[in-house]
């Protein structure tokens, strides 16, 4: 089984909002910001990142079943970074440790395409397997980045990781 990358500018339609249900499941939500992402904001990332206005997002293959995404948002241009974000919905390829060859694929682009010297990434600190990525992958807690968020009615914690190409 081949793990591979692609744009999402090159799925189709219905993969485009898949994207979004992912996004929204159970499985994925608790990880984000966001509780839930409504259409007009989801048709506003594709917009953005389909076409690389700062921001450019590929699904995650195994073969030709897709498992997630990973992206980057916010990409200043100017100061060459740019953060980082991943999610798994598919869960039966772990084995194939999808998320790190995504990263790895990604920080090849970041490099190659886009010029990005430094990456960010601000995780929920209840985000285990997040955080132990971030750390497998060369990236530094700082925790002058460390911020909060009401998400639920609740205050949470976010950790914020840096990483230098």
């Amino acid at each position: 089984m081949k793990l591979h990358l692609v744009n999402v500018s090159e799925v189709d339609e219905a993969m485009r909002w898949r994207l979004m249900e992912w996004r929204n499941s159970e499985r994925v939500s608790p990880f984000f910001l966001l509780d839930r992402v409504t259409e007009e904001q989801h048709r506003a990332w594709l917009e953005k990142s389909m076409k690389g206005v700062n921001a450019c997002a590929y699904v995650i293959y195994a073969d030709d079943t897709p498992l997630g995404l990973i992206y980057f948002s916010r990409i200043d241009r100017n100061t060459h970074e740019a953060e980082i974000g991943v999610y798994l919905y598919e869960q039966d390829f772990r084995e194939l440790r999808p998320a790190t060859f995504a990263y790895d694929r990604l920080m090849e682009i970041a490099v190659q395409e886009l010029g990005v010297k430094r990456i960010y990434a601000r995780i929920l600190d209840d985000n285990e397997k997040s955080i132990r990525l971030q750390e497998r992958q060369g990236f530094i807690r700082l925790p002058e980045l460390d911020s909060e968020y009401e998400k639920d009615g609740q205050i949470r914690q976010i950790l914020g990781f840096v990483k230098e190409l």
